[in-house]
């Protein structure tokens, strides 16, 4: 089974001017914005993809970068859970 691409921007020439000025921007910069994402997704792996691979700096205790790294293929066949998150 394939799975499809979901685009979640309408296309431009389905919204009118109002559309625009509550998103404040121009008709040709939602094309470029819903452009750049329709590409960026076509590219993004695919629910039941293999995760791409990577290396990140584990936290110390102390909240530094200090700690051991972390390589995502070292974990294969094992259960892993990312916590993505912002402290701003």
């Amino acid at each position: 089974m394939t799975e499809e691409l979901v685009i979640t921007y309408p296309p431009p020439e389905t919204l009118d001017d109002a559309d625009f000025e509550r998103m404040m921007l121009t008709r040709e910069a939602y094309t470029a914005m819903r452009n750049a994402r329709i590409s960026r997704e076509r590219h993004a792996p695919k629910v039941g993809d293999m995760a791409p691979d990577f290396r990140i700096a584990r936290l110390a205790v102390d909240g530094t970068h200090g700690g051991d790294p972390f390589q995502l293929s070292e974990t294969r066949g094992r259960p892993v859970t990312l916590i993505f998150g912002s402290y701003t």
